[in-house]
């Protein structure tokens, strides 16, 4: 009947639904995962693709001196100036150098020429002049043609090169080819059309459109994604293609590449084209590198998570916008590309969709200011509108390079000297239309997440030029404001059972709610509290949501809201303002250290917030008390960090016997799982006190009941009202899951309301309880078998955390001012915060948490001495009266510890056998190797017996591995339910 009971619901029903959720993800991931390595969705090669194999770059940030700065700009020829660049420092600068990565990669291109288009190869005119071939050309291949031309050169990694290679066809010269590049999110698909269209128009002979790293047909794992590598890689792959000189046309963030190719090998890039191409790094997203590294931070981790963590069974794989493209933004430095095309004196073909929402139309008005000798066309339209009209594009870019083509026309389309940098260019204009409202609207979802950061966001971006004080506060406190009557909102209509559900339970402490609601129950009209939490660090969700609850008046409530948020607001946004100026002024000569400045910041922040400031009060000292303990005393570890080398020495043991429940043979007198704690309470307790008519085991006894499950609450209630009546077991009684370990939802009971919530909380199968009070102790006993005597291993006591009162401060108080109750102040505080506030009387004793678990603050003590009295002999003759149990872990009340030695008046509570795990690992007064020494040795004791039964008797355990997984991962999928419980009253 017992087992019946229990097993009324299969492991899969047993489990808490957010574990149910958990194995089913991981099922998917598990499933995704098989298929995209078994059916790998990378994509292939297009038909008129082909691949080359390339040498990777990666970009490096060196420290060089200024000394080294200043030799290499007198190597050139040039005066040192006293200030050679914006992000110079006193003592040097960061440059940025490509080396290799030590290993080739994979580049997808299409090549499109007069052939594949279909278009007629012209033929030679006869009166072509000897201007326009090279002398003898006829009779020289190309090579020969090309080597009259320039002068073999060697790169770094001996390539060879040829600074002025032309290609040839039939002794005629043949324009230059045109790159094509593509943007993020995309690859060279997206420009076929424009390719074929610059072919049929004459514009071009070759055209290259290659997949850039990590996008296409191309390599889609490299070390760095940047524009900057993508450039040196480009480079590479003409080189590949014998082409030393191309027109370099980039969309995009292509422009990117497009713009660091200029700049890097200027003599390899005949003209240059941007169309909707990035450009000065402040109209990039919200204008600063820092702030941007910011932001692509979460967006990288977004799409490294859709990727490799979600299931998507290789969708993302095969797509363009997934990490490889998030990456190619986060490692992407722009910052210098406002000096690069400053430096652009030659040709430069730039065209931009006035209503572009990806990159600002102002931003090409800018770079036009850059680079004056810039052909612009500027068109209604959004980022992809040239795009969608390849045949204009086709036709005008033609015209340009025709005139690129003749040196008298290619002269006036460029500049005989950079642009200085000191000239006075009209200030960057703040965001406007269209923009200004995608801005508002980033800042006020932002809001949403962190309120106070995003105002020294906005305001940082207000000191940056890159919108206005006004607009950034009205998003600001528009923002606020709509989070925190959403709080109020939750509160007034959902109540309190929201607060117990995700994603509210993870950002609103229930028991911050409650202390506000008592706190307005004592003070109704303390509005002056929605006021002041406003300017108190981490009390506005848990007052707000209590203002809800409580149900205050809706409408003077929402007014200070607003008022609240319109005193706060403002100034915080000036103040990031003028200050922030400076800073970033600062941080710019640091930019290329961004990431490592945000991860510093947001460590000293989160330092400053939880120690430093804390440290000022006494309550933050005595936390600091808390914690330092916490973390260096092993007895209050997380029991999962603890049980790690007990998990790999069970292991150990069960592989050097062969068998995972071998151990279980120590006690089959408790059943088939051998009384593993996390079994059957009920079942394990009636098979060792079964003899009731023996007066030893009577006794022992403590009444003892089964509570069904699968019954309603209501049924449930009843039932145990009924049990306890018709046992005679009165109010306080004890409850426990009936599948459980470590005190995990134990709790003594101490009203109907009590046991009514307790049992909403509890839906499974419990073992109901009379309470014996007493002190508590845990008995380790063992005895070999075919031996009557058997011995005390071990005796721990469960010391209780009880506090006095002096008449003068609350609970909460004297908790933290206790030195032992200060070691779990936050647990006892959470467990007492209904009496936090009471007071008590000089001399009156307060238990903060009445049962012997460690999870619930209880002190556990080796008590050695206590073994030496008569108390094996008492449980020798209740092992006895059950038969065939060897070890065993008994919790027992006696009286005093004189009652336990002698094993007189003596009452067990709970029975636990094979696998049980000594408490004296919670002991802070022994080592912890020798704490861990006593484990294995128990451990080991129960295996032995097991390995002697099973050789001498031929047993075999009754219960199988996966049985016993079964039970430890219920037991373990279980949280302290007491600690969570609504409604609950004093202990």
């Amino acid at each position: 009947m017992t087992q019946k009971l229990i097993s009324e619901k299969n492991l899969w029903q047993r489990l808490p639904v957010r574990w149910r959720v958990i194995f089913l993800f991981l099922a998917l991931v598990a499933a995704s995962y098989g298929v995209r390595h078994a059916f790998p969705m990378t994509p292939q090669l297009r038909e008129n693709q082909k691949s080359v194999e390339v040498e990777e770059l990666f970009v490096e940030y060196v420290w060089e001196s200024a000394d080294d700065v200043s030799a290499k700009i007198l190597a050139e020829g040039k005066a040192v100036p006293e200030n050679p660049d914006k992000n110079s420092r006193v003592n040097g600068i960061y440059v940025s150098k490509l080396l290799p990565a030590g290993r080739t990669v994979r580049i997808a291109y299409a090549e499109y020429s007069l052939e594949t288009v279909g278009v007629p190869v012209p033929a030679v005119p006869p009166e072509a002049s000897a201007s326009a071939v090279a002398p003898a050309a006829p009779e020289k291949s190309v090579a020969e043609a090309a080597a009259e031309k320039a002068e073999e050169i060697y790169d770094a990694s001996k390539r060879r090169l040829s600074s002025a290679w032309k290609n040839w066809r039939d002794g005629v010269p043949v324009r230059a080819p045109v790159l094509l590049v593509h943007g993020a999110g995309s690859d060279g698909s997206s420009l076929d059309a424009v390719a074929r269209e610059l072919v049929r128009v004459g514009a071009a002979d070759r055209v290259i459109v290659p997949d850039l790293p990590g996008a296409g047909a191309s390599e889609r794992e490299v070390e760095d994604y940047s524009v900057e590598a993508a450039a040196g890689e480009m480079f590479e792959l003409l080189d590949a293609l014998g082409i030393s000189e191309a027109n370099v046309f980039g969309v995009g963030q292509g422009g990117g590449v497009a713009i660091y190719m200029a700049h890097r090998r200027p003599e390899r890039v005949h003209s240059l084209a941007l169309v909707s191409s990035v450009g000065a790094q402040e109209f990039e997203l919200l204008g600063n590198h820092i702030v941007n590294k910011i932001v692509y931070t979460f967006h990288l981790g977004f799409f490294k998570i859709a990727q490799d963590v979600l299931p998507h069974f290789g969708l993302m794989d095969a797509g363009n916008v997934n990490k490889a493209f998030a990456r190619m933004l986060w490692d992407s430095d722009v910052s210098e590309l406002k000096k690069y095309l400053r430096e652009w004196q030659g040709p430069l073909y730039l065209a931009h969709g006035k209503d572009d929402l990806v990159v600002p139309f102002v931003a090409a008005q800018y770079t036009a200011k850059l680079a004056p000798q810039a052909v612009a066309r500027f068109v209604p339209g959004g980022h992809d509108v040239f795009l969608e009209n390849p045949e204009k594009l086709a036709d005008d870019y033609a015209a340009f390079l025709a005139k690129v083509a003749v040196p008298a026309e290619a002269e006036k389309l460029s500049r005989a000297a950079p642009v200085p940098a000191a000239a006075p260019f009209p200030p960057i204009e703040a965001a406007h239309g269209m923009r200004v409202l995608v801005l508002m609207l980033v800042i006020l979802v932002c809001t949403f997440v962190a309120e106070d950061p995003t105002c020294l966001a906005s305001g940082l971006l207000v000191a940056q030029g890159l919108i206005e004080f006004v607009p950034a506060t009205l998003a600001c406190l528009v923002g606020i404001f709509i989070g925190d009557s959403a709080l109020y909102l939750i509160g007034r209509f959902f109540g309190r059972p929201v607060l117990r559900k995700a994603p509210f339970k993870w950002i609103i402490s229930e028991q911050e709610v409650d202390r506000m609601s008592d706190w307005f129950d004592k003070n109704p009209k303390g509005f002056a509290l929605i006021v002041s939490s406003r300017f108190i660090p981490g009390s506005r969700v848990p007052t707000f949501v209590a203002a809800g609850i409580m149900k205050l008046n809706m409408g003077k409530l929402i007014l200070l809201f607003f008022i609240a948020a319109a005193v706060w607001t403002p100034p915080l946004i000036l103040l990031a303002e003028k200050v922030g100026a400076g800073v970033i002024d600062k941080f710019k000569e640091w930019h290329h250290n961004a990431a490592w400045i945000v991860i510093g910041a947001i460590v000293a922040l989160w330092l400053i917030t939880h120690y430093v400031i804390p440290a000022f009060t006494w309550r933050g000292r005595r936390r600091h008390v808390m914690m330092r303990r916490q973390w260096t005393r092993h007895e209050f570890w997380p029991h999962f960090i603890l049980a790690v080398p007990l998990m790999i020495h069970f292991l150990w043991q069960a592989a050097v016997h062969r068998s995972f429940t071998l151990f279980t043979l120590a006690n089959r007198g408790l059943g088939a799982d051998g009384g593993v704690p996390a079994g059957s309470k009920f079942e394990h307790y009636e098979k060792f006190l079964a003899e009731k008519s023996d007066p030893a085991v009577a006794a022992a006894r403590v009444k003892t009941l089964l509570v069904p499950v699968n019954e309603t609450l209501d049924n449930r209630w009843e039932k145990v009202l009924s049990l306890m009546e018709e046992n005679g077991i009165a109010f306080p009684c004890v409850m426990k899951p009936e599948i459980g370990d470590g005190g995990v939802g134990v709790c003594v009971v101490r009203s109907r309301e009590h046991l009514r919530n307790w049992l909403e909380v509890n839906p499974d199968a419990a073992v109901l309880q009379e309470y014996v009070g007493g002190n508590e102790y845990e008995v380790i006993w063992s005895r070999r078998p075919g031996r009557r005597e058997g011995r005390i291993q071990t005796v721990v006591q469960k010391d209780f955390v009880v506090i006095k009162g002096d008449g003068e401060r609350k609970l909460e108080d004297l908790i933290w001012a206790d030195d032992k109750a200060v070691s779990d102040g936050k647990l006892f505080s959470k467990i007492n915060f209904r009496s936090a506030g009471k007071v008590l009387d000089a001399g009156e004793t307060f238990a903060l948490a009445p049962i012997g678990s460690r999870i619930r603050g209880a002190n556990f003590v080796s008590r050695p001495e206590l073994r030496a009295g008569t108390l094996a002999d008492a449980i020798d003759r209740l092992a006895d009266a059950c038969g065939d149990v060897h070890y065993l872990v008994l919790d027992i009340r006696a009286a005093n510890d004189e009652a336990l030695a002698a094993g007189t008046g003596i009452r067990i509570t709970g029975v636990k056998g094979a696998g049980a795990v000594v408490s004296s690992i919670y002991d802070g007064y022994v080592r912890m190797g020798m704490a861990y020494s006593r484990a294995f040795r128990q451990m080991n004791y129960c295996f032995s017996i097991g390995a002697e039964i099973r050789d001498e008797h031929g047993a075999k355990p009754a219960i199988s591995a996966f049985r016993l997984f079964e039970i430890w991962g219920t037991a373990r999928g279980r949280s302290d339910n007491y600690v969570k419980m609504p409604h609950d009253v004093d202990p």
